[in-house]
């Protein structure tokens, strides 16, 4: 094994195994008397890499040895400042699972280096060289899923990259995630202004942005990169083959040796925009852009390594499941509505027969029932309740039905108040933020915007929205963007703006009437289900097209993100009930009720599902096995 001389000076670097000092030079060989460096990776504007082996480790472990080189008119103070700069920088960015750790920091008369983690495995280019052929979709799917994410770390760090490209991406063995490496080239910004100012050109021909060509890197310039990286693993061939500068436009279809999804093809072209408007911001608005144009990543890896290639791979990771944990058996008692404490300790339930009822969340038992109206004997509903929530405190719930009656039920006491609302049966309630303002759906188009906790010195009539022209029969919350969504069976979506209740914006494109919705937590998607069975997703960037993400046999009954936004819940009234992994994992899970499903709702920590049936139970699932199906006849909470 050769031992490698870091003189930049020496006429003759190689030196035999085992040599501690160089032959040609003179110098010391071991790295801090420590390293011994094997074989040179790369070089360029920035230092030299070579592969290392700690002699101190036992066995002695593989490192990578990063040698810096600086302009000669470097001041020192300002090169030791800029090293170590560098060295700060990448000993907190490597913290990250998909980033090499740093090490060691070397600071002498040898020079300045930087000692890192190893990643085993090829990287992107290698791989593609000894295939001899383009990578394929499920290949890109994988890139993006497992690389955006890592974007979007070092960039929450003030990190842009500026050299990503398939040779600055390794395949570790399976089932590791892709590894991004080489931050040589990464610069550090501090604020917005520095993202303005010209500084040097850097980065690979052809994978680099046109900002970042004329020396204006900014964190989109990393996302063009990536993008046209994925376009050659698609195509095989190099960036410069695939742009037409006659044309000014990329020419990648042309060449793609299969076809691809033309959801993939758009996120694609986004990415590798020239002009910065039009091309993707952020990271996040990639993946959200993948989790809702249906791109799943497989079950399998998108590539073989090297001992694979012959094989068809082994599954990156089995599939999660969802299983019925239990179930309460209520006779003639049908859940219209549910909602989940905050604390996820409780929940509570709408019921047909005039109830509100209270159970425990983590055995199924009664805790109290709010019953039916007896007349003058104080407050209760009169008919069908179809809705409930509880208060962001969790002190106390609130109810609404087809009697026009909205009920504020205290947990410390017990006792009911009703609360003044003149319209028709009340089909639907949602809290808007910042928490303390109500929502009003009713069964007459209306939509109340009522303040619950104003002091008596304060009460005030609730804001009426009126637009809807029949039955609100949905309401969500984006928080993100402080919208209320309305859904109707006039067969249009409604956004308001909140605290002001002012009318934003109307979808008119939905082609049934509207039957539940949901806000994803995260990047404010809108989810809704219609009476034909489809389910869509809308979009901020294109709001009047809707998005087909499932097709169920029957309407769709209900809907529910999970809090950490991984699941989405699917309500039919054939009794299916579907979960939907949004991380493009490719998951889907299918549950059953015997009949419609009535409501679902999903505990704070995502981990577990719970939903109401017209087949007269209340279903609690989780995700993983954690006990066996039994069944509980609950009689005595009526």
């Amino acid at each position: 094994m050769t031992t490698f001389c870091t003189n930049p000076a020496c006429p003759q670097p190689n030196n035999g195994d085992r040599a501690r000092v160089c032959t040609a030079c003179g110098g010391p060989l071991p790295v801090a008397d420590r390293y011994c460096c094997q074989q040179l990776l790369g070089q360029g504007g920035f230092g030299r890499t070579y592969l290392a082996l700690d002699e101190r480790g036992q066995p002695p472990a593989v490192c990578v040895v990063k040698q810096m080189t600086w302009a000669g008119g470097d001041e020192r103070g300002e090169r030791r400042d800029r090293f170590h700069r560098e060295a700060d920088r990448l000993a907190t960015l490597g913290q990250h699972p998909q980033i090499p750790a740093l090490l060691d920091v070397i600071d002498g008369a040898q020079g300045q280096f930087l000692v890192q983690e190893y990643i085993p495995g090829p990287n992107l280019d290698q791989l593609m060289q000894k295939a001899s052929e383009s990578g394929g979709e499920a290949l890109v799917q994988r890139v993006l899923y497992e690389l955006l994410p890592v974007l979007a770390y070092i960039h929450g760090h003030r990190v842009i990259h500026r050299d990503i490209k398939p040779a600055n991406i390794v395949a570790p063995p399976a089932p590791q995630p892709l590894v991004l490496v080489d931050f040589g080239s990464a610069k550090a910004v501090s604020g917005a202004e520095p993202l303005k100012q010209t500084a040097t050109v850097i980065g690979s021909a052809g994978y680099a942005a046109p900002e970042q060509a004329l020396g204006k890197a900014v964190f989109a310039s990393d996302i063009f990169s990536l993008g046209v990286t994925c376009l050659h693993l698609l195509t095989g061939l190099h960036p410069f083959d695939l742009y037409s500068v006659s044309d000014d436009a990329w020419v990648w279809q042309s060449y793609l040796t299969s076809a691809i999804s033309p959801a993939l093809a758009r996120v694609l072209d986004r990415m590798v925009n020239r002009r910065l408007p039009e091309r993707y911001g952020t990271a996040q608005a990639v993946l959200a852009d993948l989790r809702w144009s249906g791109l799943v990543l497989g079950d399998r890896p998108a590539f073989p390594t090297p001992a694979q290639a012959q094989s068809s791979g082994q599954p990156r990771g089995a599939a999660p499941v969802w299983e019925q944990r239990f179930a309460l058996s209520l006779p003639g008692i049908v859940a219209n509505g549910l909602a989940i404490s905050p604390n996820g300790r409780a929940i509570a339930t709408a019921c047909a027969d005039g109830t509100v009822r209270l159970w425990d969340c983590t055995n199924g038992a009664a805790i109290h029932t709010f019953r039916r109206s007896l007349g003058l004997l104080g407050p209760g509903h009169r008919g069908v309740v179809n809705a409930v929530v509880f208060t962001p405190a969790g002190d106390a719930i609130v109810s609404g039905g087809e009697d026009s009656q909205l009920i504020r039920w205290s947990l410390e006491t017990y006792t009911g108040q009703q609360l003044p609302v003149s319209g028709w049966q009340i089909s639907a309630l949602a809290w808007a933020p910042p928490g303390d303002t109500l929502a009003v759906g009713s069964g007459d188009g209306r939509i109340y915007l009522w303040p619950l906790d104003q002091s008596a010195e304060q009460k005030s009539s609730p804001k009426t929205l009126v637009h809807h022209q029949d039955r609100v029969t949905a309401l969500a919350v984006n928080g993100r963007d402080n919208l209320l969504v309305s859904g109707g069976r006039d067969r249009t979506l409604r956004l308001w703006s909140l605290p002001s209740g002012r009318l934003s914006r109307t979808l008119s494109a939905p082609a049934a009437a509207i039957t539940a919705l949901a806000c994803h937590p995260h990047d404010g998607s809108i989810v809704s289900g219609d009476q034909r069975g489809h389910v869509q997703v809308w979009r901020s960037e294109n709001p009047e097209v809707g998005l087909v993400i499932h097709r169920a046999p029957s309407p769709v009954t209900a809907l529910a993100i999970s809090p950490s936004g991984d699941w989405l819940a699917i309500g039919a009234e054939d009794g299916q009930l579907t979960l939907m992994n949004l991380q493009g994992l490719g998951f889907t899970a299918a549950l059953r009720h015997a009949w419609s499903v009535r409501a679902i709702a999903f505990t704070p920590d995502s981990r577990m599902l719970v939903s109401t049936s017209a087949d007269e139970t209340i279903r609690f699932w989780c995700l993983a096995a954690t006990a066996a199906p039994r069944e509980f006849q609950k009689t005595d909470g009526r």
